[in-house]
């Protein structure tokens, strides 16, 4: 690496998959990435929440709160109670602690860093017509990266600057690997080079499904996150969808 010039990574909706991040682990040291930023929802969905909070806390430099996060650490949603049982009071009180968003410049560009919910009230796909997208370079930013829709996407947006989505760590739809996505650059030096790369990883998918599986019954909605590792569909009805995906 040139000297001087930071590889950080951005790793998004771990969603309680321990497999997945235990990939990810392995790649991120393979890599000798600098510094790892995770943009939300480390808990919720899958069994193993309390693993993939641990290892976000320990790992990451930089977190924020992504809808999962905040619904189940302020307790939103009753039927989440697997979840609270797990986590317990010191983990729940971190996730509701956890900042919005957060700023950071790489190669003279100002990069704004959030999940996408809660400080959105829809899903924002990059595919989305430029007007809705544009507000999220306000007031200055060039570049914006976030996560929720669980596929990976890297877009200019008109008059405004870079949009890139991480894609999901532990429940990727469309494709279902590990997903998330590479910055380097210089925080020194705003004529240096900005790299945008993504990744992709296979992982034991069969031993998620098997995770998930032991847990049916107490998990919530264990079959649909079960079809979602199988299948990369979101399995969601309209009014899960309008809480949280």
């Amino acid at each position: 690496m040139t000297p001087g010039i930071k590889q950080i990574a951005l790793v998004a909706d771990l969603h309680g998959n321990l497999p997945a991040t235990l990939t990810l682990d392995q790649d991120l040291k393979a890599r000798g990435i600098d510094d790892i930023y995770c943009l939300g929802d480390i808990v919720g969905k899958g069994p193993s929440s309390a693993e993939t909070f641990d290892w976000a806390f320990s790992r990451c430099k930089v977190l924020v709160q992504g809808n999962w996060d905040s619904g189940i650490g302020f307790k939103q949603f009753p039927n989440d109670a697997f979840y609270y049982g797990q986590l317990g009071p010191d983990r729940l009180k971190k996730l509701r602690e956890m900042p919005l968003e957060h700023s950071m410049t790489l190669s003279g560009r100002k990069i704004r860093l959030l999940h996408g919910r809660p400080v959105m009230r829809e899903l924002l796909p990059p595919s989305a017509p430029p007007e809705r997208l544009s507000r999220l370079f306000d007031p200055d930013y060039q570049a914006v990266a976030y996560a929720d829709i669980h596929r990976q996407g890297l877009r200019m947006v008109e008059n405004r600057g870079l949009l890139i989505n991480t894609g999901a760590v532990g429940n990727g739809l469309s494709l279902t690997m590990v997903q998330y996505a590479i910055l380097t650059g210089s925080e020194t030096d705003g004529s240096a080079p900005f790299d945008v790369t993504f990744v992709t990883l296979p992982y034991d998918r069969d031993q998620a499904v098997r995770d998930t599986e032991a847990v049916n019954g107490r998990l919530p909605n264990w079959e649909l996150f079960r079809r979602e590792l199988l299948t990369g569909e979101y399995s969601r009805n309209g009014n899960q969808v309008s809480k949280k995906s």
